[in-house]
């Protein structure tokens, strides 16, 4: 994809990620608010682990990824010479792995003249450790098009999915690590310029729910056969980024700054043929919130990422926050 494509549709839009997780019951101590001091931090993607208690979250300007205790202790967690814009992360507990998206969108300091769009990958960790064990390529099936894998679900079985911003895909990857395309529809298209494919995550029922951010639309897709895709009615919402089930498998929609920077938390009683609003809050469109965690003490925390100031060309921001919601 030319840069300027990229630059134009980022310009427009943020990326989003965050996945299901699953309630625990911790006795860990949370802070209801968190700030995180450092400059040119820009975080996107957050996630929890709750096997060994903290926060994960991507660094897209500095492609990297950290983590970040109950207590509010920040340390790097894990990199490599391929990560470059990470975007989604999600933090697989069963199987003591950290998976993340990979993006080149031009903007981070790891790319070079000319390398936008020309990554696409996931990244896997070792949860505990942080250490490399696969990096697997997706940009084989966008060859000639545009690509910006964004965020992750993981299904019962360990079968991994990630949605694509740039191109109207989804990808699966198996528990052998092969990749391959697991949907592709013209309703995941993006409008030219724009951001479609965001935020996922796998109901604990079965399916896959997603949103799409040029159009602000929720869909529910089916796991046996992907060709089944309903929209969910009921929801309002602008420039939706990462969701979020929580203890309850109710959604949260992260709508980031591009809107009006706020979480909506949705409820179903027909498996998600359509959903009613039962809470917001604010977050501040200026604080750019991205995406969600469902933590260990049950509450789902919200990372800010002043991804404005980036968009903008500000590399200076040094105070980025991640807070409980109601």
């Amino acid at each position: 994809m030319k840069n300027t494509i990229l630059i134009t549709a980022f310009s427009i839009l943020f990326m989003a990620c965050d996945s299901e997780k699953k309630p625990a019951t911790s006795a860990v101590s949370f802070q209801s608010n968190y700030t995180l001091n450092d400059v040119g931090l820009y975080p996107e993607g957050i996630d929890y682990d709750a096997k060994n208690e903290k926060f994960l979250f991507s660094s897209l300007y500095k492609g990297a990824i950290y983590a970040m205790n109950p207590k509010g202790e920040v340390t790097n967690f894990a990199t490599s010479s391929k990560l470059v814009l990470p975007t989604g992360v999600y933090t697989d507990e069963l199987r003591n792995r950290l998976i993340v998206a990979n993006a080149n969108l031009g903007i981070s300091e790891k790319s070079t003249a000319g390398s936008a769009g020309t990554i696409a990958s996931v990244s896997i960790f070792n949860l505990t450790s942080g250490e490399l064990i696969k990096e697997i390529d997706l940009k084989n099936f966008t060859p000639n098009t545009g690509s910006c894998p964004n965020d992750i679900a993981v299904d019962s079985k360990g079968n991994i999915y990630i949605t694509d911003s740039f191109s109207p895909n989804i990808y699966k990857i198996d528990t052998d690590y092969t990749a391959s395309l697991f949907i592709t529809n013209n309703l995941f298209q993006p409008a030219p310029n724009q951001f479609g494919l965001n935020g996922i995550v796998f109901h604990p029922d079965g399916y896959l729910l997603a949103v799409k951010t040029d159009n602000s639309k929720l869909f529910k897709i089916s796991l046996s056969n992907p060709a089944v895709i309903t929209e969910v009615t009921g929801t309002t919402f602008s420039a939706p980024d990462g969701i979020e089930l929580d203890k309850n498998n109710n959604l949260v929609v992260v709508e980031n700054g591009l809107a009006l920077g706020k979480t909506y938390t949705f409820s179903s009683n027909n498996n998600w043929k359509s959903a009613s609003k039962i809470s917001e809050t604010n977050i501040g469109k200026d604080e750019f919130p991205t995406t969600a965690a469902l933590a260990s003490d049950g509450n789902v925390y919200v990372i800010s990422s002043k991804l404005g100031k980036l968009l903008a060309g500000d590399k200076t921001q040094s105070k980025y926050t991640i807070q409980k919601i109601n």
